[in-house]
């Protein structure tokens, strides 16, 4: 089991005998947690409503609404938290009731404090695990390649970017056009920042429509709407305490912005067929492929909201101006191939020179995809231009208009091959033959270095 963060586990008590409950909520604090006592199943589902808790102890004879009755309509408003039951002796067979009801666990009067704390660090790690598991199941597949990949200015000043807004705690908005890697960047802010360890939750809000965005976002109570069987935990729930991504905010109906304005502002939202504000601690990273400001004018965002969510701009260039790291990413993806299949890829230098030649409408989702579908259709482990589904455009010398007659006459054309061997004899020179170093000084690995002194016959 995980270490577990007491101070960052917030458990509710619901405990009609008051010394008991004075007593455990002075000691559990005293260990760590962050208590709140309730002296009666009403008053304890009230706050059970109204804040996100990681484990609830509840007595299970208590006046008025008892513990069977208050867990299933806790059950019915969230299952979240973890619900431990107290019972006296000769109340055993309630106690399993209760637990088919989905109580965790329950213990039996007098309560012993280690015992307790040990059953609620348990509790808490199954709390924890059960929200990990629904994050997971939510971003499979979709960070393959969390990896930001590039040495040009321009990622560069993104990452420098991350690292100072990820240490806030405001909101950021991700604005660049699709494919430039946008997720990625959200997960690095959320990496940088002091939520890291906290759950990571996304959503596209372009698949959003009237009818699904509510139950998406806020999670709805049972019998909500028609289907509605089950209460269910909505997005917002699920990214309590750590960091929510939207990513094409911009396509969000106006109604949702609405409510998504008052979250922003009062850290509290209600869940479909719900009477009860829930108060939820999120980090909000918005991402969007429009502009927002024309999304404004065009009557398509809110202003208001357009103003709250653009408090820390991070822009993403297209990959077209980051022609240093094209190159880069593809070897990155050749050797996701490579873990693929066993062989070992290369790719030639008139592939490179088309790659860097191309504008990359699709940005890097497009590279990916392009180097992906080479690997699937080469017959040897070889990239070559052919097998990219785009032609980029031949270079030609056309000396230019102002160009001086002398230097045209003097200027003799050579094969870009015998250009390449020079330069390469000329760095070798330079540091004494050494291989590793002149690879270095190159930017090219050892292999692909070799593979040139062949065939350039450099070899000594």
């Amino acid at each position: 089991m995980s270490k577990i963060v007491r101070n960052d586990t917030k458990v509710l008590i619901v405990e009609d005998d008051k010394s008991l409950r004075e007593l455990l909520q002075m000691e559990l604090s005293r260990s760590g947690y962050k208590v709140t006592a309730t002296g009666s199943g009403e008053e304890g589902l009230e706050v059970y409503r109204e804040e996100i808790f990681n484990v609830v102890l509840q007595d299970i004879r208590m006046p008025g609404m008892d513990g069977v009755e208050a867990l299933k309509l806790m059950r019915a408003e969230s299952n979240i938290p973890e619900v431990i039951m107290f019972t006296g002796h000769g109340t055993i067979e309630t106690a399993v009731e209760c637990i088919k009801h989905g109580a965790y666990d329950y213990l039996t009067k007098p309560i012993k404090l280690d015992e307790l704390e040990l059953l609620i660090d348990k509790a808490c790690e199954k709390n924890r695990l059960r929200l990990e598991n629904i994050n997971l199941k939510k971003e499979i597949k979709r960070f393959e390649n969390h990896r930001i990949i590039g040495k040009s200015q321009a990622i560069q000043k993104v990452l420098d970017t991350v690292q100072r807004w990820g240490v806030t705690d405001e909101h950021v908005l991700i604005s660049g056009e699709s494919g430039t890697g946008k997720e990625l960047i959200a997960r690095a802010v959320h990496d940088a920042s002091r939520r890291a360890s906290k759950p990571f939750v996304t959503v596209n809000c372009g698949r959003f429509d009237a009818n699904t965005a509510e139950s998406e976002l806020f999670g709805h109570m049972q019998g909500a709407y028609t289907g509605a069987n089950k209460g269910r935990a909505g997005l917002f729930e699920l990214a309590d305490t750590g960091t929510l991504f939207m990513d094409e905010v911009s396509e969000m109906p106006l109604d949702v912005q609405v409510k998504l304005l008052r979250i922003l502002e009062t850290s509290t939202f209600r869940r479909m067929g719900g009477n009860h504000d829930i108060r939820v601690n999120v980090r909000f990273v918005f991402a969007s492929n429009k502009i927002l400001a024309d999304c404004v004018n065009r009557g398509e965002f809110r202003e208001d909201l357009y103003h709250r969510v653009n408090l820390l701009p991070i822009p993403v260039p297209p990959l077209r101006q980051r022609i240093d790291d094209i190159l880069p990413l593809a070897w990155f993806f050749i050797r996701q191939c490579n873990e693929v299949d066993p062989r070992n890829w290369e790719i030639t230098d008139e592939a490179m020179a088309s790659l860097c030649a191309y504008q990359w409408p699709g940005n890097v989702r497009e590279l990916r995809n392009t180097i992906r579908r080479a690997c699937i259709l080469a017959n040897e482990p070889i990239i070559t231009p052919d097998l990219f589904p785009f032609s980029p455009p031949k270079a030609c010398y056309t000396p230019t208009a102002n160009l001086a007659n002398t230097e045209v006459a003097t200027f003799t054309p050579a094969p870009l091959w015998a250009v390449e061997r020079e330069h390469i004899e000329k760095v070798l020179k330079l540091v004494d033959q050494n291989k590793s170093r002149a690879a270095k000084l190159l930017e090219i690995d050892r292999k692909t270095l070799y593979t040139k002194l062949e065939r350039y016959g450099l070899e000594s």
